[in-house]
């Protein structure tokens, strides 16, 4: 999904089986598999891009897991990192995580692929981290893609 005019970009994290179903086995699922985002760059002065991943639907009773959770992160970057001007004020808000994306000019863009976590009584759910060879737009893993 391209995302140029709008600067709110609301990002919906669902569970892949509903949990009232008995599964024990469970995993997120961003945007009902619709996870590649792309932007474009934004004028010297104009407001960032705020992406917010919900929990929503079969997901609402869960909560991210906290920022610094050195296992389970409710947000952490896979592989590559941005560097920090890039993307800023990552943010906890319990049922949703928030941040901006700061992208300006040749320095911010690039491919980066993330992983979220969050928790449904005592039981943690990732978006799974899938190894996989291409570039990374048709990669399986979630991507914010800065062009």
């Amino acid at each position: 999904m391209k995302h140029g005019n709008s600067k709110n970009i609301d990002m919906n994290v669902e569970l892949y089986r509903d949990p009232t179903d008995g599964w024990e086995a469970n995993l997120l699922v961003v945007n009902r598999g619709k996870h590649h985002q792309e932007f474009e760059k934004i004028t010297a002065g104009d407001e960032p891009y705020t992406i917010t991943w919900t929990l929503t639907g079969n997901a609402s009773s869960g909560e991210f897991c906290a920022l610094d959770d050195a296992q389970n992160p409710g947000f952490a970057w896979l592989v590559r990192h941005p560097g920090e001007k890039v993307f800023r004020q990552l943010r906890h808000h319990g049922k949703a995580i928030s941040m901006q994306n700061h992208h300006h000019d040749r320095s911010s863009e690039g491919i980066w692929h993330y992983q979220l976590f969050a928790t449904f009584g005592n039981k943690v759910y990732g978006i799974p981290l899938t190894f996989s060879c291409g570039t990374g737009m048709e990669s399986p893993n979630p991507t914010i893609k800065n062009t």
